[in-house]
């Protein structure tokens, strides 16, 4: 008997570290992919939506859809637009590390200069144009299995911060990588206290020219300004 429990034993291990180098061959597999794109990554657009669940009431707020835009300055700094059209206008900016956000509804823009957090901008965009060493660096990840998004086939990847202070903000990202483009068009921020933030990429778009002016926000001279410290 003690010969079978020992053969057992040992077939199950080979199993486990079996599984565990599949599963970090295929964490390679798609970090190769998604370097393959950021090689040449200049730009990304899309329409979005995004909705928040809070754990506590155990649902989801009002979604909310737009367009969204990504790209590089020359300095490697992040440039993002993101405008949400529905169910009221609200568009967000971000660039040189200040962020605004302006409601047309109330003619009120909020300014935000971020600071120590200029870094975590590449959160709404994780995934498109980073190189993996750094996503390595600043990430555990693992292979989460392969999953349909609006019918489209994704390797799914849980990455887990390193950073204590990342953690603070995020205890688990989630990206579900495209497989036909190495693109992510869904990921999920999920908080330490269980509430995450749900956003999905659909008619995405790689190296388009977006108009520099696009990551400008035009106010009114009549807007009211909020500065946010």
């Amino acid at each position: 008997m003690l010969p079978l429990l020992t053969c057992l034993a040992t077939v199950a291990v080979c199993a486990a570290l079996g599984a565990q180098t599949a599963g970090v061959s295929q964490v390679d597999q798609v970090l190769s992919q998604m370097e393959t794109v950021g090689k040449s990554f200049l730009s990304f657009k899309a329409h979005f939506s995004q909705k928040k669940y809070t754990a506590v009431l155990k649902e989801f707020d009002v979604p909310d859809a737009g367009e969204f835009y990504y790209a590089r300055a020359k300095d490697g700094s992040a440039l993002l637009r993101q405008e949400v059209i529905n169910p009221g206008r609200r568009i967000l900016t971000i660039k040189a590390g200040t962020a605004i956000v302006y409601q047309p509804g109330v003619n009120q823009a909020s300014v935000v200069n971020l600071g120590k957090n200029k870094d975590k901008v590449e959160y709404l965009a994780l995934g498109l144009g980073q190189s993996p060493g750094k996503l390595r660096e600043s990430f555990d990840i693992q292979f989460q299995g392969v999953e349909d998004v609006a019918n489209a086939p994704c390797s799914v990847l849980a990455l887990k911060p390193r950073n204590p202070g990342t953690a603070a903000y995020f205890a688990m990202i989630t990206l579900w990588i495209k497989k036909s483009n190495g693109v992510p068009i869904q990921e999920k921020l999920q908080e330490p206290n269980g509430d995450y933030l749900l956003v999905n990429f659909t008619n995405e778009k790689l190296n388009t020219a977006l108009p520099a002016a696009l990551f400008e926000q035009q106010l009114p001279k009549n807007v009211e300004i909020l500065k946010v410290q």
